[in-house]
């Protein structure tokens, strides 16, 4: 049995863990620690945001879990592949550009580092083409997920999504300028420049 102060030593990573260990002499399996834990899900976080807007679905994909489901952004429940399959023709047809923003992340970590709760705010833009001018959709919410600690990564087990407020409005006019468009598939600069 492992006494209340070798579980508190247990808990700690870094050095304050090594010297636990050097004083109990017990092994040690050190866990993830919260500031790795925390890149790991932000990065999972950006990977779906840049997936979703270049509509690369291997890229969304990734932030999740395999199974993973995505609770809310329809009637029924969809697991992460269905949602890419579904998800990602559906932009292109529809919108000639997006552009998802994420904010306020919050990171809840579960006591025994295996699970998180994240609230990260979302301000998403979608482009549609119109007859006259193009109008563009305003989407403003938030997703609320489950993340796990699995093979020794954190990623989305569970997405909800919720709504604050979404607008449509026309284009009426742009800024001009000589600047080059995105593109929304792997032939943008930012897989070239790898």
């Amino acid at each position: 049995m492992i006494s209340a102060r070798a579980l508190l030593c247990q808990a700690l990573t870094g050095a304050r863990a090594a010297l636990c260990k050097r004083r109990l002499g017990y092994c040690y399996v050190p866990l993830m620690s919260d500031l790795e834990a925390h890149n790991q899900i932000t990065a999972a976080l950006l990977r779906y945001t840049r997936g979703i807007d270049r509509l690369d679905g291997e890229l969304v994909a990734s932030a999740f879990h395999p199974g993973a489901m995505c609770v809310d952004y329809g009637a029924d429940p969809l697991a992460i592949e269905a949602f890419v399959t579904h998800a990602i023709p559906r932009l292109e047809q529809a919108f000639s550009s997006t552009q998802h923003r994420i904010s306020n992340v919050a990171i809840e970590l579960s006591a025994d580092r295996r699970s998180a709760v994240v609230e990260a705010y979302v301000l998403a833009f979608h482009v549609q083409q119109g007859e006259t001018h193009p109008h563009l959709h305003t989407f403003n919410g938030r997703y609320i997920d489950r993340f796990e600690h699995r093979s020794g990564e954190w990623k989305i087990a569970t997405r909800t999504l919720r709504v604050d407020w979404t607008k449509v409005e026309p284009i009426e006019s742009d800024m001009g300028g000589t600047w080059v468009n995105s593109s929304r598939d792997r032939t943008d600069v930012v897989y070239l420049s790898r």
